[in-house]
């Protein structure tokens, strides 16, 4: 039996309105519990510990009786006091430790594709068999093995190389930036979430298209903003909810947005840019795809209001984690502070050899041969789904414009579809994906990005099945009589 164990250390607070004699016994038992008093330990008695404590003894006897009933101390003739169990430990629970922020990000659940597997439209991203692997693999070799530097640290805004790079590029379309104007960020993820970090507090209002991209919609709910949606047209966002409203963060694709393929016309990019501008807020144009439509973009209309967010994801293979954004010096320095107390930078080694593979076109070139493919794959896509789905409209699919937005008939889930349709092998994207009120809606987006051109018709005819699966059944729960 271990000794005697002195608790005259033990502290109570008499200016607390706690009960001295529970104080007595929540210390005793925190100590029980935590084990630094260990089973068959002797406590002092009531005499010894009172007289210790400046208490009275009755103060300390009717602890120990509390302890005595919890089944941690028992009295034994000749030994006094001793302890004969330990506090039984609360479950540990992970969620009452996570934050509100964190819990208010919904769990994925992803629809799963049965066997054998038709056609994925569900992905937007590129092939990489359009990729150059073995041009890029000897790009990384010569720089990787030539530079020690790129071993250390890099400037804060990322290699001057690479800046420089972006710099000409965004200059083709208009976008007038210098290299100290670009933070290279390892993803445009990355990028857009420490545009929220920086610039949004919980419960301020940001502005998004609806629908809108998943990833967007991931992030806000992290930050805990409030949402406003900006409804789509065929001409673009509605500007109309900003009117009037003080928002922190627009947040827009103008140029083939995902999900819903649409191009926002000249008009309407303006009165979006003098909507957000009354606003007061900073507007983030999301840059995924490069700009081809000829239309000047809000960037190149307002360098002091609007933050550029690129990426190569799109351009070369997911991957490859480079982004970028582009702004006004004073901006870019908070994201950059921001930034470094996050991940200090983006792999430098990296940044090297996306840097000489764009200095040598080599992404130019796979884009090219990629666009051609895909835009083969829009039209086998949009016969297909005039003779399939007949009695379905769409957004998007044009040129080598890989996506597809479907209206579905009125009344029709878009996830119960999707759910359909993976059965049948085949992978669409729920437009409850993309809602910023993560509400269930008659769409589904379609991508043909990844998609061989053989088995796109033969997943939209299966397709077709769901739609008209979950068609039929909707009309016969609506069409059941009440009794």
């Amino acid at each position: 039996m271990t000794g005697q164990l002195d608790l005259g250390h033990l502290t109570i607070h008499r200016e607390t309105a706690t009960p001295l004699a529970t104080q007595v016994y929540e210390a005793i038992e925190r100590r029980i519990a935590g084990g630094s008093i260990p089973q068959n330990a002797r406590l002092p008695t009531t005499r010894e510990l009172a007289a210790a404590l400046g208490v009275n003894r009755g103060t300390v006897q009717a602890a120990y009786r509390r302890l005595a009933q919890e089944g941690l101390v028992e009295g034994r003739v000749g030994s006094g006091t001793v302890v004969v169990g330990a506090a039984t430990e609360e479950p540990f629970r992970i969620e009452e430790l996570v934050s509100r922020k964190a819990a208010g990000v919904p769990e994925e659940e992803p629809i799963a594709l049965t066997p054998p597997l038709v056609a994925d439209f569900s992905r937007l991203a590129p092939d990489e068999r359009f990729f150059p692997l073995e041009e890029f693999t000897r790009t990384v070799s010569y720089a990787w093995s030539r530079r020690r530097d790129l071993w250390q640290y890099a400037p804060p805004l990322g290699l001057p190389e690479l800046r420089v790079e972006i710099a000409g590029r965004l200059t083709e379309s208009g976008i007038e930036r210098s290299p100290d104007e670009i933070l290279v960020v390892s993803g445009a993820q990355q990028g857009l979430d420490l545009l929220f970090r920086t610039f949004t507090d919980p419960g301020d209002t940001v502005a998004v298209e609806s629908p809108t991209y998943s990833g967007a919609l991931a992030l806000a709910r992290l930050a805990a903003v409030s949402v406003l949606p900006l409804p789509m047209s065929t001409l673009g966002a509605d500007p109309g909810p900003l009117l009037g409203r003080r928002v922190k963060l627009v947040y827009l694709m103008p140029e083939r947005q995902n999900p819903t393929g649409l191009t926002t016309c000249d008009s309407r990019r303006r009165e979006l840019l003098e909507a957000a501008l009354a606003s007061g807020a900073l507007i983030v144009e999301d840059g995924f795809e490069e700009p081809e439509s000829g239309i000047s973009t809000l960037a190149a209309r307002r360098k002091d209001r609007v933050v550029w967010l690129g990426t190569l994801s799109k351009d070369l293979v997911p991957g490859i984690r480079i982004g970028w954004i582009a702004a006004e010096r004073p901006i870019i320095e908070r994201l950059a502070r921001v930034k470094r107390a996050a991940d200090f930078q983006t792999p430098v080694p990296l940044q090297a050899a996306v840097a000489a593979f764009l200095r040598a076109g080599s992404d130019r070139r796979a884009r090219r041969g990629r666009s051609e493919e895909v835009a083969l794959r829009v039209s086998c896509a949009a016969q297909a789904l005039a003779e399939h789905l007949p009695r379905v409209s769409w957004w998007g699919g044009d040129g080598a414009n890989p996506l597809f937005w479907l209206h579905l008939p009125e009344g029709v889930s878009g996830r119960r579809v999707a759910e359909a349709a993976a059965g049948r092998g085949v992978g669409v994207s729920p437009g409850q994906d993309f809602d910023p009120r993560g509400e269930d809606r008659p769409n589904v987006r379609l991508s043909v990005s990844r998609v061989e051109r053989r088995d796109v018709e033969k997943g939209i005819r299966l397709l077709g099945e769901a739609v008209v699966e979950i068609e039929s059944r909707s009309r016969a729960v609506f069409s059941a009589p009440v009794v």
